[in-house]
């Protein structure tokens, strides 16, 4: 399941998605199975071109009363905590949006033969009966 990201900054034109891909967890005191660490992607959209770019994202340890078992964690939650956590954020949606303007922008060229090569004539050989 991919899980929406939150509203990117003005000017970027994209649509963000995060794809959760792994998680570390440790004990901590009394608390079993705390996910430490969440590897992710964070894919852009636009016009019909797309870019994914792979994260580690390191989380706070929660307290005793925030703590959520391993077990009712869903995909939308870690997304939730990523982009409540991740402040390289706004870089990281910059970078992909510079990246899919730039694909956008090409998606729209036509390969041309260079004026001054020759012109290749394809041969056709008969088929042998």
């Amino acid at each position: 399941m991919t899980e929406e990201a939150a509203a990117q900054p003005s000017g970027f034109t994209a649509t963000y998605t995060i794809k959760v891909t792994g998680i570390k967890t440790k004990t901590i005191g009394d608390l079993a199975d705390v996910v430490c660490s969440v590897t992710w992607i964070l894919k852009g959209t636009e016009n019909e071109q797309s870019f994914e770019l792979p994260q580690e994202t390191m989380l706070d340890t929660p307290n005793a009363e925030s703590f959520q078992a391993l077990g009712s964690l869903t995909e939308e939650v870690i997304a939730s905590w990523i982009e409540a956590t991740e402040t390289r954020m706004p870089s990281i949606k910059s970078h992909i949006q510079s990246v899919l303007d730039d694909m956008v922008s090409k998606a729209t060229f036509i390969e041309s033969p260079l004026p001054w090569a020759p012109v290749v004539e394809e041969t056709v050989i008969p088929e042998a009966q």
